[in-house]
Parts: C-alpha cells; sequence; structure tokens
C-alpha cells in the first residue's frame, strides 16, 4: 500500500514552482477563496501544488486550504533562503530538521496554543528528502516576515538563534499548520543570498538557479516514494 497517495507541494514564488509545474501532466487548476492549486500527476504520483506567495499568513492560510481540500498525506515546501552561518554560501542546500518564529518570543510560541518553540520535520520523510540532496546541510531554519539585508540583523538573529542554517519567510507557518493538522511535512531550502547588505543584489543573481536546484530534489524526492 503507498504511504503517501497524495502528495501536497508548496512554494513561496513561481520561480520556485515552475519547474515542478511543467513537469506534472493531467493538470486540473481549483481556486478558493482566490488561491490557486494545480492538482496532477508527477513522476507516477497523484500531487497537489500550489505558490503561496511571501509571508507567514500566506503561507499558512494555503497550508490549510491545502489540508481541507485535498488531503494530502504529506506535504514538501521548496525554495530559497538566506544564510545564517559563515560556512553556508550561495547556492547551498538546507535541509530542515526544525523551525521556529524568530518574531515571536520563544514565552508566547511555549505558553500559547499550540505550544511549541520549535516544529520538527518529519524525520522518515526528510531522511528520504535528504538522501536525493547528498551535500545539503542538516538543521535549523528561523521564519519570520523581513527579508534581511543588515549584517547587524542577521548578527542579532545568529546570536538569537546560535542553531541557525537558514532565514526565510515562511516555512515555520507551513511546519506549524502541519504540526496542529498532524500531516508529515519536510521543508528544503537553496540559498540565494547571505542575508547581509548585498543580499538584494545576490538574491537576484541567485534567484532562479537556486530555485531550481531545491525544486529538483523535491522532483527526484517524489520519484522515490512509496
Amino acid at each position: 500500500m503507498e504511504k503517501y497517495k497524495m502528495i501536497g507541494i508548496l512554494s513561496a514564488l513561481e520561480v520556485e514552482s515552475d519547474i515542478i509545474l511543467k513537469k506534472m501532466i493531467e493538470k486540473e487548476v481549483s481556486v478558493i477563496a482566490g488561491m490557486t492549486f494545480t492538482k496532477g500527476r508527477l513522476s507516477e504520483r497523484d500531487v497537489v501544488l500550489a505558490t503561496c506567495g511571501v509571508s507567514k499568513v500566506n503561507a499558512a492560510l494555503f497550508t490549510q486550504i491545502m489540508i481541507d481540500n485535498f488531503r494530502p498525506d504529506c506535504i514538501l515546501f521548496t525554495g530559497v533562503a538566506g544564510s545564517m552561518d559563515p560556512s553556508i554560501k550561495q547556492m547551498d542546500l538546507v535541509v530542515a530538521e526544525k523551525l521556529t518564529f524568530y518574531d515571536v518570543s520563544p514565552h508566547q510560541l511555549e505558553f500559547c496554543f499550540p505550544n511549541q518553540i520549535w516544529f520538527r520535520t518529519d524525520e522518515e520523510l526528510t531522511e528520504l528528502v535528504r538522501s536525493n540532496a547528498k551535500e545539503s546541510l542538516f538543521g535549523a531554519i528561523i521564519t519570520g516576515d523581513q527579508f534581511i539585508t543588515s549584517r547587524e540583523r542577521k548578527k542579532q538573529l545568529k546570536k538569537q538563534f546560535p542553531e541557525a542554517l537558514a532565514v526565510e519567510m515562511e516555512g515555520c507557518a507551513v511546519a506549524h499548520t502541519c504540526f496542529v493538522n498532524s500531516v508529515p511535512f519536510a521543508i528544503i531550502r537553496c540559498i540565494s543570498d547571505l542575508a547581509d547588505s548585498e543580499a538584494e543584489n545576490s538574491y537576484d543573481a541567485f534567484e532562479k538557479k537556486a530555485a531550481e536546484k531545491s525544486a529538483r530534489i523535491i522532483i527526484k524526492t517524489i520519484s522515490k516514494m512509496k
């Protein structure tokens, strides 16, 4: 029996999902509350794909609507991110072990529903992603509603979250929503910038290549699912 009969795929931007959309066949488009979802087949598997746009709110909305309407057995998130570690450069892959919100206090996260500071990815699903991204780094990703373009801000975040390998704007919202719905999830990011004063120029230079590299790992992972 197939464990993952329906696979949900999310990304923030079209550049992060285009390569996946082009590989899909038997596509059917649904618009729910103004949000577009494409159901189809990829590597002989049933999938549903959506581009949620940037920010935590958009990511959570799309994730919940995907869960409610398409009942995925797991959700995979692909996209780009900023580096939070000196050893991690542009085009490096980071697979999330756990995620947290950097712009919500740990006290609020711990004592308000769903009482989690860190949201951990599904071990089996994440290991499958890692097996198809052999040179990837594995660890913590932090999420917030800012595009980090300041060395000083990056330094502050690294001091607060020394484990962080990457920073982005959607991942923990997806993780949070999957957690409360008991849906297994995995998240992979390819580094587009170093989250510093050169981040905007770096992002422009690496966005498409980094997005495609991350998406190819998702395509490869789905082809290996049982």
